[in-house]
């Protein structure tokens, strides 16, 4: 039963922009905070073990690329409104290695019947915290007693975001953590640069713009690729020169050999980004094949990439052929997906015309959710 009392207070949220969005929240217990000092658990910090849960749906992965830990409960609102967005990451992102685990302190019985009612609408990994140990080590350690609350763990083991699930932030870490390429300290170093490249673009200095961004991508290509994307729309949209755009493509292509994200995101801002005055899908068709070089056995990605790239070249028979490879070899929970742009590429074909087609693309990182709340329990404590 929910708590009739709360004391209101603004804890899960992460930064000042943060604050815009999320709502209000209730204390969980004096003890909950008590963790002020420099040295709690924060972005960056090695991130807790999560020994001493007791799992109530789903089994934990080996090695997960990329691990959420959420604390919600059944009674919280804000909770109930955030799993849906979750549930969706999670169906969505698991083959590429994501593993959510939600978080609850309350008894076996109560989680178990929400459960049975949320069904598929909640499928990913739910647990017990019996004794605490985990919420300690987590939230106790953070310094945050607001639910919802999820931390973002990386490849590396670190922290890459903890605040709400509702925060535009925590989808963008959780996918650019996947793709490698999420790292808060390198990002903070590169904003200052980034933002004298803009101003000189501004000002239609071109050359110490492009000094500017290649200061930035310096610091790490991988971490960097947005910003590598973006000096090339510099080139081709603000300079207006194509050769050049075409050049630094294929400098890209040299730059991100063997990485297969940027080589997708790539392949498919090259070939079809309707923002684009020109697209180049010479170049886009090349960052394919990289791909499909290095793309692991049985990756649908690789086939759909080529798919939206012959397409964009005008092979609608060519892309209905290599779409339907890739929905052949799909996961189940992604086959209605590739199946609905299998079903666009093949009215090409029938029509021989161009027809509407889902967004080939990735998943934009980030992307704003609406209004986040959290909620906790007066006098508990998860």
């Amino acid at each position: 039963m929910r708590p009739p009392a709360l004391s209101l207070t603004l804890s899960c949220a992460v930064g000042l922009s943060a604050v815009a969005t999320i709502g209000a929240t209730a204390l969980l217990s004096p003890s909950a905070t008590a963790m002020q000092s420099d040295d709690k658990l924060k972005v960056g910090s090695d991130a807790p073990n999560i020994d001493g849960l007791n799992l109530v749906q789903g089994s934990l992965a080996d090695k997960p690329h990329v691990r959420v830990v959420e604390f919600w409960a059944t009674w919280c609102g804000p909770c109930k409104a955030s799993i849906p967005h979750i549930n969706e990451m999670h169906k969505s992102l698991r083959r590429r290695g994501l593993e959510v685990i939600g978080v609850s302190d309350e008894k076996p019985e109560a989680v178990a019947n929400f459960l049975r009612l949320q069904g598929d609408r909640m499928s990913y990994v739910v647990a017990i915290d019996t004794e605490k140990k985990v919420a300690e080590r987590f939230m106790q350690a953070a310094g945050k007693s607001g639910i919802p609350c999820a931390f973002v763990i990386g490849p590396t083991g670190k922290i890459a975001f903890l605040g709400h699930p509702m925060d535009e932030e925590f989808e963008r870490a959780v996918r650019l953590s996947l793709d490698g390429r999420y790292d808060p300290a390198i990002t903070r170093k590169a904003e200052p640069i980034l933002a004298a490249a803009r101003r000189a673009v501004g000002v239609r200095n071109f050359a110490e713009a492009y000094r500017r961004f290649d200061e930035a991508i310096a610091l790490s290509p991988v971490v960097m690729y947005d910003a590598a994307a973006e000096r090339y729309r510099t080139i081709l949209v603000d300079e207006k020169n194509e050769d050049a755009a075409r050049a630094y493509a294929r400098r890209m292509l040299g730059m991100y050999e063997k990485d297969a994200p940027a080589l997708r995101d790539l392949a498919l801002m090259l070939a079809s980004d309707a923002s684009l005055p020109s697209n180049d899908v010479e170049t886009a068709q090349m960052a394919s094949a990289k791909l499909t070089e290095i793309a692991q056995a049985g990756d649908p990605d690789a086939f759909k990439v080529a798919a939206a790239v012959a397409y964009a070249k005008g092979d609608f028979q060519a892309a209905s052929e290599l779409q339907r490879k890739a929905w052949r070899i799909a996961p189940p929970e992604a086959k209605a997906e590739y199946k609905s742009t299998l079903d666009a590429y093949d009215s090409a074909v029938k029509q021989n015309k161009r027809v509407a087609v889902p967004k080939a693309a990735a998943a934009a990182a980030g992307g704003a959710r609406g209004t986040a709340t959290e909620t906790s329990p007066a006098g508990s404590q998860p």
